[in-house]
């Protein structure tokens, strides 16, 4: 395992400690860039420290970062030796920028020329943000679970209108991290802020809306490089329109995507099959020696 470091000495524009996790490749070429999903951390999901493993094995950097929404809350170090109460109770979106531009600048001072970027589940919904509002310079996007966001929360929370209007009354009352006062999808807490900034009818959050929530495409299509998206067989329904996204990626000509037989949303069982199903679209797309 001496091919992984942990990278702590990296700092986000706004000041954030955030580790990162770096399977490190000899071949200084691609690397492959991975933001977890909603309350995750680098050591939660064991399909990407496989896919990880898989990547550099074949001279394919891999690089981990945690980003400030990991855990339910947490308290992150800042550069002037400060802490700021983060994690998903607190979490901006907007703020994701700064998490993803950190990455980026890390793999390239690791010495990295060509970079992908890959997200599980609501890192998704970042990374497509990031896209539309960046553009950057980059090879690829993977999307592991992409979810509607938006969707999912109007379908499984029945007091929806109740703690939009209760989050808002904290924000206008100067209280913006007053905790909403029901659980949200039965597990757990949000901030006022949080709640209103993720899920309000304007929310930037809301670029995958496969559930019909609205016709807020726009971020997606934005998207003009290769994509190569992947669910779970036995995932929710929301999880499962891969075929939409296909038809609304409307300037991407480079579109893959597939179903994983028999595997939940963390792909149980399966991080083999998806370690290398992530390589192999990479060398058939980038491999300049193919």
């Amino acid at each position: 395992m001496n091919n992984i470091e942990f990278i702590n000495n990296a700092y986000t524009e706004d000041g954030l400690r955030l580790p990162m996790v770096h399977f490190k490749s000899e071949e200084k070429d691609i690397c492959v860039i991975f933001i977890h999903g909603m309350c995750q951390t680098i050591i939660d999901n064991y399909f990407a420290t496989v896919c990880g493993n898989i990547l550099v094995k074949n001279n394919i950097g891999f690089l981990y970062e945690h980003n400030r929404g990991h855990s339910i809350e947490n308290d992150i170090l800042m550069k002037d030796g400060s802490y700021k109460r983060c994690g998903c109770m607190y979490e901006i979106f907007e703020d994701s920028i700064y998490d993803i531009d950190l990455a980026i600048n890390k793999a390239k001072e690791l010495g990295y020329k060509r970079f992908i970027l890959m997200g599980h589940s609501y890192g998704c919904n970042k990374l497509i943000y990031y896209y539309y509002k960046k553009h950057p310079n980059i090879l690829g996007i993977i999307f592991a679970s992409a979810p509607d966001m938006v969707g999912l929360q109007l379908y499984r929370q029945k007091d929806y209108n109740e703690l939009i209007i209760e989050a808002k009354e904290n924000i206008d009352r100067n209280e913006p991290t007053k905790l909403v006062s029901n659980l949200v999808e039965d597990y757990m807490y949000m901030s006022s802020q949080t709640y209103y900034n993720w899920f309000n009818k304007d929310s930037n959050l809301d670029n995958l809306p496969v559930m019909g929530n609205s016709n807020n495409w726009y971020q997606f299509e934005s998207i003009n490089i290769p994509i190569l998206t992947f669910s779970g067989s036995d995932e929710t329904d929301n999880y499962l329109h891969l075929d939409l996204l296909k038809s609304k990626a409307i300037n991407c000509d480079n579109f893959d995507y597939k179903y994983i037989d028999n595997a939940n949303h963390f792909y149980l069982n399966k991080e083999e099959e998806i370690g290398n199903l992530v390589y192999d679209w990479i060398r058939r797309n980038f491999n300049e020696n193919n």
